[in-house]
């Protein structure tokens, strides 16, 4: 089903909302026990029990049920390691992503990122994948010394941009930083991706449209 929004300005978060990179998140666990040669019975239910915890606490259970040796520290660089690897090499764009900002830019809507995401690693993927152009900043939400629970980080974007809030829309996929956005007097399109599958009934009373895939996105300017 197509979707219509006009806007001038527009703020995309990035894994999970442009950049398929959930999955890599979501296996980095198993893929490191079995580049390690560790047999995972359940690899379902240990997924499921990483997506609470924090790499710390990940690192522990390793050591722990999975009898890894490895200090703590280590660990952590290991796993921090095959996760930057995986956006210099391989997280994709999600499907249509680069029509969608090619038709956003000949429109004259103005971009910027505002991600969880370390610095390093969200340039890393969008050089490789040639897309950074189409965007005129991009904000951590470590640089700001904040987290997408507040809304400062959409606020910075928005002064960036130099549009006003109410022509400006923020696209996201995650819970809690649409609840944020939409606290904060932004419009919101949300944008399936498949790790907040269960947050969805949540989520599409809070958005002003909802996306399944990026070509359902019709691009009006205001």
């Amino acid at each position: 089903m197509r979707q219509s929004i006009a806007l001038r300005g527009a703020i995309f978060d990035m894994d999970g909302t442009i950049l398929d990179s959930m999955p890599c998140w979501e296996t980095v666990g198993l893929r490191y026990l079995l580049d390690r040669h560790i047999p995972v019975p359940d690899a379902d239910g240990l997924a499921r029990r990483l997506k609470t915890t924090t790499l710390p606490q990940a690192a522990q259970l390793y050591r722990d049920e999975f009898g890894i040796t490895d200090d703590i520290p280590r660990i952590c660089a290991d796993i921090t390691a095959m996760i930057a690897r995986d956006y210099r090499e391989t997280a994709p764009l999600k499907p249509h992503v680069r029509g969608m900002l090619r038709r956003m830019a000949e429109a004259g809507v103005r971009m910027c990122i505002a991600t969880a995401t370390d610095r390093a690693l969200a340039e890393a993927a969008l050089d490789r994948l040639g897309v950074r152009g189409y965007f005129s900043f991009l904000f951590t939400c470590q640089e700001l010394n904040t987290s997408k629970r507040e809304p400062y980080i959409f606020d910075r974007a928005a002064q960036a941009l130099g549009t006003a809030k109410t022509d400006t829309v923020v696209f996201e996929d995650a819970l809690h930083s649409i609840q944020t956005a939409v606290q904060a007097g932004y419009r919101v399109v949300g944008v399936y991706d498949r790790s907040a599958e269960a947050e969805r009934g949540q989520i599409l009373p809070l958005c002003t449209c909802y996306l399944r895939g990026w070509d359902e996105l019709q691009i009006e300017t205001s």
